[in-house]
């Protein structure tokens, strides 16, 4: 007499598989965000580093001279001339941040938002920059002087990492685990370092977030 074999899955097995692609997508997941957050971080960087290229050419044209202005609008100048336009404006935003340079309801062209000069507010851009009205830059020493950085305002820009521009135009990366910890610095139980003048770090402590 023959048997019939059964074919498929009992409810068990299909519990099990399931069981197992879970545990697999909660390994997996944290790898993808650390990925997906250090692109961020790269971008960011290309960012400030594109910030610093404009503005040396801005230099250029206003006889070595930095801009009088301080915290955003010390970097928004480069709009405010006529320097960067349009969809250029991104390099204004970090990808890590839900900041947005365009009127919400009015228009979604990069650079609206900083149309009105007077409304600026740091919103519309990711990174603080200097307060140049009481921190002078010094042109003898620009490759220790910071312009720019990630603004961290509503926590951190991206996760583990802090960028920064110099006034020579080099970006450098601050790490949280490897840079801040490891030279004892107190960020007060905070998981990102503060920019602005009550910063634990001295360099960021000469820029502004609005």
């Amino acid at each position: 007499m023959s048997r019939t074999r059964q074919t498929g899955f009992s409810l068990i097995e299909i519990l099990v598989v399931i069981t197992i692609i879970a545990a697999l997508v909660g390994l997996a997941t944290p790898i993808i965000q650390n990925a997906l957050d250090k692109g961020r971080v790269v971008t960011c960087s290309a960012h400030l580093k594109d910030i610093g290229q404009e503005m040396f050419l801005w230099k250029q044209r206003h006889k070595d001279h930095w801009p009088s202005e301080s915290g955003i609008r010390f970097l928004l100048v480069l709009h405010r001339d006529g320097q960067i336009e349009g969809k250029d404006n991104a390099v204004f935003l970090c990808p890590g941040t839900n900041d947005i340079n365009w009127i919400p309801g009015e228009s979604t062209e990069p650079g609206t938002a900083y149309e009105d000069w007077d409304t600026l507010d740091s919103t519309m851009i990711s990174y603080a920059g200097r307060d140049n009205k009481n921190y002078r830059i010094n042109k003898n020493d620009e490759n220790k002087e910071v312009i720019a950085a990630d603004d961290n305002e509503f926590g951190k820009n991206h996760k583990y990492a802090t960028n920064y521009l110099y006034a020579d135009g080099s970006v450098s990366t601050l790490d949280i685990d490897a840079d801040v910890r490891e030279l004892g610095i107190d960020l007060g139980g905070l998981d990102y370092v503060p920019v602005g003048p009550d910063s634990p770090i001295e360099h960021f402590q000469k820029l502004l977030i609005d």
